[in-house]
């Protein structure tokens, strides 16, 4: 391999260039300053204004904010897939803590290439993350690029909220003969549902699908639905000890299941849609929160609920659609998990549809448990509880399924022993 096919394959590392034709990665391997320094070397200094983007090619270094806030990035992390530090005047202070080569490439040569290529979409397969704001740039950069490389390497972390999970375990094993019980208690777990189907699937015949609890559990003998368990538990979900991050899992956590619960009801009401399937699209709405979640409880430092809001609400959908695509999840299942995460979701007919059933479970909980940093816009509006005749806060039915929520997510912490 010659020295400019060598320096063209080292860009394609790099989040933003890997999907550059070889002229444009040619241009920039050419125009582009390749550098190396020594161990204690200044890459970057804080507040450095110069209109230039740095991508660490090998060594390892240390990131220093102005609060103190450090960070260590190696280049074999997935987080060397993106620019060390974008934002001008740079938020940080970037030295190197061994021997380092790094390449600096002007942001006028990046601009022009980007204009051209229109390299800065969210694309299916590379997740370029704009950089929206000061507080949550580098936060929803690294993580989203993590996310998508362990989904690619088959090492994706989902964590169950341990609190909810060890009770959950402890009552799936006493009731191994009663598969209703069974998947009642798995109902109360999103993760440690999605992982059955996910199993599930696996055993089907090309083409068939699982389409929710109970037919998953049918494919599955009892010691492997109590090793999914046990794996689960022990391997896959966490108690966070930072607090911030401990509400945010927990919040998830009782949105998913109450949504869920709802989902369900409002389904036997209405005689319209399966109630279990109902039930596990409402676990699952928010699967791709509860996986920003799972990797922001990995992360450097304390991480603000404004950083973990702002993350879920970009990438939440699209991080959601790539796992249910990646695990296989029944395509229209999948595709209707999905649509409930927008409210003004219009499928463009008048019977209502299963994702019409999750955007107003999702409505009705929120009546009284805010989730301020996506609130639902006026009920009129929104085209799923139109569908449902939902769309007042005071109608008999959406009365009915608020506190129908409130007992149910009541009742249900009481069961698991939790405050």
């Amino acid at each position: 391999m010659n020295a400019e096919t060598h320096s063209v394959e080292e860009l394609r590392r790099f989040t933003p260039l890997a999907d550059l034709p070889y002229d444009k990665l040619l241009e920039i391997a050419e125009k582009a300053e390749w550098l190396k320094v020594k161990k204690r070397a200044v890459l970057m200094e804080l507040e450095d204004a110069e209109p230039s983007t740095l991508f660490l090619i090998r060594g390892n270094v240390l990131m220093e904010a102005a609060d103190g806030r450090q960070r260590v990035i190696k280049h074999e992390d997935a987080s060397a897939r993106s620019p060390l530090s974008r934002l001008r005047p740079s938020r940080y202070r970037v030295s190197a803590l061994t021997p380092v080569e790094y390449l600096k490439i002007s942001d006028d040569l990046l601009d022009e290439l980007a204009e051209l290529e229109d390299s800065s979409e969210m694309t299916s397969s590379h997740y370029l993350v704009e950089e929206t704001s000061e507080e949550n740039a580098d936060f929803s950069t690294q993580m989203v690029a993590h996310i998508y490389e362990d989904l690619q390497k088959q090492r994706l972390l989902l964590f169950s909220w341990q609190p909810a999970a060890l009770s959950i375990s402890r009552n799936i094993i006493s009731t191994a003969n009663d598969p209703s019980q069974i998947s009642d208690w798995i109902a109360l777990d999103p993760v440690l549902s999605l992982k059955l189907i996910k199993s599930a699937q696996y055993l089907q015949r090309p083409g068939s699908s699982v389409p929710n609890l109970p037919s998953a559990l049918a494919q599955m003998s009892t010691q492997k639905v109590h090793k999914l368990t046990f794996l689960n538990l022990f391997q896959e979900s966490r108690a966070p000890k930072v607090s911030t991050l401990h509400r945010s899992f927990q919040n998830t956590w009782e949105r998913s299941i109450t949504v869920a619960a709802v989902a369900k009801r409002l389904a036997q009401e209405t005689d319209l849609i399966n109630p279990q399937e109902a039930e596990l699209a409402g676990l699952l709405h928010n699967i791709g929160e509860t996986t920003i979640l799972s990797y922001a409880y990995n992360y450097y430092r304390e991480t603000s609920t404004r950083e973990l809001q702002d993350c879920a609400l970009m990438f939440g959908k699209e991080i959601g659609r790539m796992l249910l695509s990646h695990w296989n999840v029944f395509h229209s299942l999948a595709q209707s998990i999905c649509d409930a995460t927008e409210w003004m979701h219009d499928h463009g007919g008048n019977r209502p549809k299963l994702a019409d059933f999750v955007i107003a479970a999702r409505a009705c909980v929120q009546i009284d448990h805010k989730d301020e940093y996506n609130p639902p816009p006026p009920f009129p509006q929104i085209p799923a509880l139109r569908k449902l005749q939902l769309d007042t806060p005071n109608s008999i039915l959406a009365g009915e399924l608020r506190t129908f929520a409130d007992e149910y997510l009541i009742n249900t912490k009481q069961q698991l022993g939790i405050e």
